[in-house]
C-alpha cells in the first residue's frame, strides 16, 4: 500500500486536517488503543513488526499455500508416467445356453463365470517428461510470487511504521503547542481581569486554543484509524494494543540516504524480473510440449485373469500388449498449437525486455525522488527550527506587552506550518528510501 504525501492544511489561526493514516508509540505519546482492549500490548521495533507481519499476514499465508498447491501439481504430473494398476471382479451368466460347434452333433452348455482380473498399464511420451519439468518451474514461479508478496508487505509495514512515527511527532507538537497557548491564554485572561488588555486579545487566543483542541482530537482519531490499518498488516485482531518502540529520529540519518544514490540496479536481483525469467522458461517448455505432440508415444500393458467360477471353454489368464502410436496427420490442430506457443514465448520475451527498461526508469525516478526529499528535509528542518525560535521570542515579547495577541497568533501559525512541512518532508524522505530499497530487493 503506497502512502500518499502527508498533507496538513493550516488555516489562519491554526486548524489542521489530516488524511486517514499514521500513528506511533513513543514514551508519553498517544496510544491509539480502544479502552475495551485487554490483551497485553505488542512492543515492536520496525524489524519486529516486519517479522510479525511475515509470520501472520493473511495475504502472505494465502500466497504461501500456492506453493503447497504446486508441489501437489508436480506430484500429479509425475504420476502420469507411473504404471497404473487396476483390479476388476466380474460375474457373467449365459443362462446355461448351448453353443453349437459347427456341424458336430450336440453342443457346449455355457455355465456362469466369475472372473478376477488384474491389469497393469504404462504409457510413455516426451510430453510426460516436459510436464514434470513445467510443473517444477511453475512451483518455482509460485515461490517467487510469494516472495514478491512478502516484499510488498515489508514495504507496506515500513511505510505504516514511518507514518505512525511522523504523525505521532505531529501530535506531540500539537500537544506541546496547545499547552503553551493555554498558558498564554490564562496569562492574557489575568491581564484582562487587571484591566491591562482588551477582551479582543482574550477572544483571539481563546479561538486559537479551541481550534488547536479540535485539531488534536482529529489527529488522535487519525492515529487510531491508522493503528487499525497496521493491525491488519500484522495479522492481529482488532483492538490489540501496539507500542512502537523506536523514535522517528533513529531513521532520519541523512548520510544513510546518500549511500543509495551511488548504487546501481542489478535487474537479476529484482523479484519481478526473476519471476519474468521463470515465466519465460514455462513458455519455452510449453513450446517443447507442442512439438512433442508430433512424436510417437509408447504404451504397454499386462492383464492377468483368474476364473474363480469356470464356465467357459477358453481360459487365457496371461495377456501382454505393446503399442506404438505414430501421429501422421491431425489436421491443423498441432501446427496451430505450436504457432500459439511460439507467439506466447515471443510475448513473454518482449515483456521481459520492457520490464527491464521500466526497472531502470524506476531506479532513476526513485533516486531523483530520494535526492529531492533529502534536500527538502534539510531545508524544512532548518525552517522549523527558525520558526520555533521566532515563536519563542514573540512569546517573550507578548508577555511584556511589546506585541499584540494577533502577532503572537501569526507567529504560532508560522511555526505550526513549518512543523507540518518538516514532518511531511520526513515522511517523503522515508518513503522514497523504502521504494528504492524495494526496487533493489534490499529491505531488511
Amino acid at each position: 500500500m503506497k502512502r500518499k504525501k502527508l498533507l496538513l492544511c493550516l488555516t489562519a489561526i491554526g486548524v489542521w486536517s489530516l488524511p486517514p493514516f499514521s500513528r506511533a508509540q513513543e514514551q508519553g505519546s498517544y496510544q491509539g488503543v480502544p479502552e475495551e482492549a485487554t490483551d497485553a500490548p505488542l512492543h515492536l521495533r520496525l524489524e519486529d513488526a516486519v517479522d510479525f507481519a511475515i509470520e501472520n499476514n493473511k495475504t502472505l499465508q494465502s500466497s504461501q499455500l500456492d506453493i503447497e498447491l504446486y508441489k501437489k501439481k508436480v506430484l500429479e504430473a509425475a504420476s502420469a508416467g507411473i504404471p497404473q494398476i487396476n483390479g476388476n471382479l466380474g460375474y457373467s451368466t449365459y443362462f446355461r445356453q448351448e453353443m453349437a460347434l459347427g456341424n458336430l452333433p450336440g453342443g457346449i452348455t455355457m455355465d456362469d463365470q466369475l472372473n478376477l482380473v488384474a491389469s497393469v498399464q504404462w504409457n510413455f511420451s516426451g510430453q510426460w517428461i516436459v510436464g514434470i519439468q513445467t510443473s517444477k518451474i511453475a512451483r518455482t514461479l509460485a515461490e517467487q510470487q510469494s516472495d514478491i508478496t512478502e516484499l510488498d508487505i515489508k514495504g507496506t509495514v515500513y511505510n505504516s511504521y514511518y507514518t505512525i512515527l511522523v504523525c505521532e511527532h505531529l501530535l506531540n507538537i500539537l500537544d506541546e503547542n496547545l499547552q503553551n497557548m493555554e498558558e498564554i491564554l490564562q496569562h492574557t485572561q489575568n491581564l484582562y481581569n487587571a484591566g491591562v488588555l482588551e477582551i479582543s486579545d482574550v477572544d483571539q487566543l481563546r479561538i486559537t486554543v479551541g481550534q488547536l483542541k479540535n485539531s488534536k482530537l482529529a489527529m488522535e482519531r487519525t492515529v487510531d484509524v491508522n493503528y487499525n490499518l497496521l493491525r491488519i498488516q500484522l495479522g492481529v485482531k482488532a483492538g490489540t494494543p501496539l507500542v512502537l518502540t523506536e523514535p522517528l529520529e533513529r531513521f532520519l540519518k541523512v548520510e544513510v540516504f546518500a549511500e543509495w544514490a551511488f548504487k546501481d540496479l542489478d535487474v537479476n536481483e529484482n523479484l519481478s524480473y526473476q519471476a519474468t525469467l521463470t515465466q519465460e522458461k514455462i513458455q519455452q517448455k510449453s513450446l517443447t510440449s507442442a512439438y512433442l505432440a508430433c512424436v510417437p508415444t509408447l504404451s504397454a500393458g499386462y492383464n492377468y485373469q483368474y476364473q474363480i467360477i469356470k464356465g467357459g471353454f477358453m481360459n487365457m489368464p496371461h495377456t501382454a500388449t505393446v503399442s506404438l502410436n505414430v501421429p501422421i496427420f491431425g489436421g491443423l490442430q498441432r501446427a496451430s498449437k505450436i504457432s500459439q506457443a511460439k507467439i506466447s514465448l515471443q510475448q513473454t520475451r518482449l515483456n521481459k525486455s520492457l520490464l527491464e527498461d521500466q526497472l531502470h526508469l524506476q531506479e532513476a525516478q526513485h533516486k531523483y525522488n530520494l535526492q529531492n526529499a533529502t534536500e527538502n528535509f534539510k531545508l524544512q528542518k532548518e525552517n522549523m527550527e527558525v520558526a520555533k525560535s521566532v515563536l519563542g521570542h514573540y512569546k517573550a515579547k507578548y508577555e511584556v506587552g511589546a506585541i499584540s495577541s494577533l502577532d503572537l497568533t501569526q507567529a504560532n501559525n508560522n511555526y505550526l506550518g513549518a512543523a507540518n512541512n518538516y514532518t511531511s518532508a520526513c515522511l517523503d524522505l522515508l518513503q522514497a528510501q523504502t521504494e528504492l530499497l524495494k526496487l533493489y530487493n534490499e529491505l531488511p
